[in-house]
């Protein structure tokens, strides 16, 4: 994996912490409200589609509808909370690593993509835990809602966490600004902030002469076809 994916990922990473706290944990808490707001028609769910939790009783007793709800608290929903927070987090740092190959031309498009297919991945391998239709569509509405926040609050941080460098060149058919073996020329990239990366310069029938930087950027030899350089904020680098 190249310097330029790894730092981003690093800003993904960085958002993924909080954005990940963020979902998880109101998704759960509300799915724990739900689940007292309609007690009665949950208990009601797990008695008739369940086969361990048929029997009549308290909820000290085992294979009861009671201890089956109470179950729900002690193992099911940290369990949902893990899950959530996993899946929330892994998203980010897909984010970041992929940020350039999202569709979409704002931070805030590219995060929404991005909660959307969480969201999938979530309602297909995280089901909601309440008993019947009505309390699952509530469920699923807050959590489409807190992806929406997600993506809102994953833009902004993963900007926050990462500045952008423009890559130019003043001939871009004979002087290529590459890192690692991808051609940059005339493209845009998002890096970690205080990050470090490898670039170089592929020169065809034109004789290198040197690299211009503005910005936020700094460049560790100017004059070498081969050197680093160092993102402090946004800034450009110009092969010519």
């Amino acid at each position: 994996m190249s310097d330029q994916l790894l730092g981003s990922a690093l800003a993904g990473a960085k958002a993924g912490v909080i954005t990940s706290l963020f979902f998880s944990g109101p998704a759960v808490a509300l799915n724990a409200l739900v689940l007292l707001a309609f007690k009665s028609q949950v208990l009601v769910s797990l008695a008739t589609s369940a086969t361990n939790c048929s029997q009549s009783g308290p909820a000290s007793q085992a294979g009861t509808a009671q201890s089956c709800f109470s179950s729900l608290f002690t193992g099911a929903l940290p369990l949902f909370f893990i899950g959530l927070l996993a899946i929330s987090f892994l998203a980010s740092i897909f984010f970041g690593v992929c940020f350039e190959l999202v569709p979409g031309k704002s931070y805030l498009r590219k995060a929404l993509l991005v909660s959307l297919v969480m969201l999938v991945v979530m309602l297909n391998f995280v089901l909601p835990l309440a008993g019947d239709g009505q309390q699952e569509l509530l469920m699923i509405s807050f959590e489409v809602a807190l992806a929406v926040g997600y993506s809102f609050a994953m833009a902004r941080l993963y900007r926050r966490f990462t500045r952008e460098v423009e890559f130019q060149s003043s001939e871009p058919s004979k002087l290529k600004v590459m890192l690692g073996r991808r051609d940059q020329t005339g493209k845009k990239r998002t890096f970690s902030v205080n990050s470090t990366q490898a670039v170089e310069v592929s020169a065809v029938g034109r004789r290198f002469r040197g690299w211009l930087v503005s910005g936020g950027v700094s460049v560790e030899d100017s004059k070498s076809p081969v050197t680093t350089i160092k993102v402090l904020g946004d800034g450009l680098l110009k092969a010519t």
